[in-house]
Formats: structure tokens, sequence, C-alpha cells
């Protein structure tokens, strides 16, 4: 069978073709005939099925040949696609036919299943994380110095390095990778219960199973069957979402920052960023992408994040809606992280840029640091009044705050001019700066080498 995803915008840039290899439909078949024939070894080392039977059962799935699409068409009339799956194992079953698919229903097949194509996928996003992870930390150490303007609801704030916001960057993507990895550990498990979560079938021998079918695919065994509990899919889809929303947050910064009108980075790895209309354009074309998966992946999470019932022993319409919502939304987080580590893949960082940026309002990103300085020596409200009389003054007569209130006989009477320029360069507001970023950078290296400390 050949691995295929229907969606051409995935080829196109707004998926993971990776992924789609990994949680595709071709994969699920293949998945699906996996887990009957660890099923059947399992029931034989238990002594629920003869061995013979059971041989007989694994190999009929090593061998099968299932035509997906004629697979997928069967499906519709019975609303799962392992009933007619097990036809076609049956037609090669022989003398094991009748042992084939013995007292699990297509749920426990399905899930199973899933959650195999579900380690896959978390290894690959895993992957991913700690790639766009690598980049910012890089992005960070090299640029722990370089000087910009922060900003706060749009507007010039207080004086930021470059490094400390790829440092913060990078502790969202490290949170990231550790909350996955956290529910890694309680989604990759066996689903095993029968017809309505009571394992009836096999008598006494039900829970041991469970634990032998488990142990033939390498999963670990959840406390009881969880055919209508899906609290592990609606928490990995609130951690898939965890992630979108931060490809959304880092990739709009980038975006953000390569605007015409700020220009402090530029994306270097697309090879045509241009427009098709205006040649003098360069756009952050790995970021937009970025940001276009990133959404579509929430569209498709909110399938899984929406309140529904899972009703009884067995939902009825809420489950099978997991069924395409799921690796859509995989394959587009993977697809965004992909995009997102392109962008980050030799960012250019326009320094002298982002020294004019910050230098374009005359100094007032000073006004806090002059504020706080003042207020020592004048008092709060006496301080703040007159760091915003000072403001307008630098700002009407177009010279640098540091200047105005350097030569204010009411500054100057509590504050030498010389220290008055001194608190109000860029670099005084900045002293926690390289450890905070040195932070970072340990708990991305304790990440990455998977150090639980």
């Amino acid at each position: 069978m050949a691995d295929r995803w229907s969606d051409g915008l995935v080829e196109s840039g707004f998926g993971s073709t990776r992924m789609a290899r990994l949680v595709g439909w071709d994969q699920r078949v293949r998945a699906m005939v996996r887990v009957e024939a660890a099923l059947a070894a399992a029931q034989a080392r238990i002594g629920l099925l003869p061995r013979d039977a059971a041989a007989a059962v694994i190999a009929a799935c090593e061998r099968v040949i299932v035509d997906p699409d004629r697979l997928a068409q069967q499906s519709a009339p019975a609303g799962t696609p392992v009933i007619a799956l097990l036809a076609q194992l049956r037609e090669q079953a022989g003398a094991g036919s009748d042992h084939l698919h013995h007292g699990v229903t297509s749920q426990d097949i399905v899930d199973t299943a899933t959650v195999l194509q579900l380690r896959d996928a978390l290894d690959l996003l895993d992957g991913e994380l700690l790639e766009a992870g690598d980049r910012l930390a890089d992005l960070a150490d090299r640029h722990r110095d370089t000087l910009a303007a922060g900003r706060t609801l749009g507007q010039h704030a207080v004086p930021v390095t470059v490094g400390l916001r790829a440092a913060r960057w990078l502790g969202l993507v490290d949170r990231r990778i550790q909350q996955m990895r956290s529910v890694r550990e309680r989604v990759l498990v066996v689903q095993l219960g029968g017809a309505a979560g009571t394992l009836g079938a096999f008598g006494a021998n039900g829970v041991g199973l469970m634990a032998a079918v488990a142990d033939e695919l390498d999963l670990a065994v959840p406390d009881l069957p969880w055919h209508a509990e899906r609290d592990r899919i609606l928490e990995l889809a609130g951690a898939l979402a965890g992630v979108a929303g931060g490809v959304l947050t880092i990739a709009g910064n980038l975006v953000l920052l390569a605007q015409t009108e700020v220009s402090e980075v530029r994306e270097t790895a697309a090879a045509d960023a241009g427009s098709s209309a205006m040649p003098h354009k360069h756009n952050p074309v790995h970021a937009i992408a970025a940001r276009a998966a990133a959404r579509l992946a929430q569209g498709e999470l909110g399938v899984l994040l929406a309140p529904d019932v899972h009703e009884h022993e067995r939902a009825a319409g809420a489950w099978q809606a997991e069924w395409i919502a799921l690796p859509g939304s995989l394959v587009r987080t993977a697809g965004a992280l992909e995009r997102l580590i392109a962008a980050l893949e030799g960012l250019e960082i326009d320094a002298p840029h982002a020294l004019r940026n910050l230098a374009s309002g005359h100094g007032a990103v000073a006004s806090e640091a002059l504020a706080m300085l003042l207020a020592i020596h004048l008092g709060r409200t006496r301080a703040e009044e007159l760091t915003a009389e000072l403001v307008r003054t630098a700002g009407a007569d177009q010279r640098h705050l540091a200047d105005v209130a350097a030569e204010d006989g009411r500054v100057t009477a509590v504050v030498p001019p010389d220290d008055v320029r001194a608190a109000l360069a860029p670099e005084a507001w900045l002293h926690a700066v390289p450890e905070l970023i040195d932070r970072a950078l340990a708990t991305h290296g304790a990440v990455a080498a998977r150090d639980p400390t």
C-alpha cells in the first residue's frame, strides 16, 4: 500500500507530509492488521487460542494485501472499517478464520491502531519541537546583547534584547515539549474491552489478555477499557492546541518584526519569497505558512475539544469524528512546526535597524527608569509628573530624553547629570537579562537530554 494524504494543501506547505505518512488512512489499515495479529498472539500466549489457530491468523495478517480504497468504500455501510477488513483477512486465514477477532469489538481495534499511530506521531512532534528549540536557543545565545525595543500593546515599552525575546519563545517551546511528553505516558495505552467494556468473552482471563496484548504491541496497560471515556484524547488535543498556539505566537511575532516599518528580522531560507506583482518584496513566507497551518490545526482540534458526550458504553458520532479530526490536527500541527523551523533557519537579525527603532522615540523607552530614579528623591507622584513633562519636551524638541533630563535643574538638583545619563542608557535596564537567558538555555539543555530535573 502506498502512503497518501488526500489534501493537496499538505504538499503545498500547509501540513507535514512526514506526519501524513504516519497517521494517514493507509497506515491506519496497517496498524489495524497489526493489532489483529497481536490479539491472536496474546490469546495463544495465555491459552485462549490454540497455537496453530493463532499462527494461521498471524500468517494471514502478515501476507494480507488490502486495497485501502476498496476498504474505505466497503466501510461506509457498516460505519466502521474493521468489518470490511475482517472479511478480507478471513479470506486468507484458512483454519484460523474462526478465531480471528475473537471476543473483541471494532473499537478495540480502531483505538489501539490509533494509539500505535500516535506513538510514531508523538516521536515526530518531539523531534520537531526540539529542533525548533535548538534554533531558538542558538538565537538567544548569539543575540543576548543585541538591543531592541520591547513592545507592549503594540507600542514601544522598555529596552529588551533580541536574545531575551528568543529565550522567552524557547521557554514556550520547552514547556510544550514537557507537556507532550507527559501526555504521551497517559495516551499510549492499549484498548481492549470487548463489546461493552466488560471483557466478558474472556472470563477470568480478561485483564490478563489486556496486559498480554499491550506487551505484544509495547504499549502500557490502562486501569480500565476507555471506549467512552475520551479524556486521554481530550488531553492530547489540549496539548496539541498548546503547540499550535505557541507556533502562532512565535511566527506571528516574526511576521510583525519583518514588516517594512520594523525590519528587524528577515527570513533567509526561502528561495523565492517575493511577490508575483511587486519585485521589491521579500515576504516571510515560512512564518506566514506556519501561522496558516497552526490555524488549520486549531480548527480541527476544535472538534476534539468541543464539549460532546461519548454516551453510554460506546459513542455514536463523537468517536467517529475523531478518526478525521485527530490525524488532521496532527498533520497540520507538524506542518506548522516544520515551517516555523524553516523560518528560524538562518533568520537574519538586523541589529542596526533594531537599534535605530529603539532610538526613534528620543529615549522615551527610558521613562520608567527616570521615574524610578527620581522617585527616590522626589516621591513617586512628583517623579512621575516630572518625567511625563520631560518626555513631552523631548518629543517636542526632537531631543533625547537623557539629554533633556540631564539639563533640567529640577533633576540635577537631586541627581548628577552623569548619573542621569547612565541610568537612562538602555543597557542599565538589562542587568538581569544574561541570567534570564542562561536559565532558559539550561532548561532547554535538560529538556533535550530528557533530564527530569
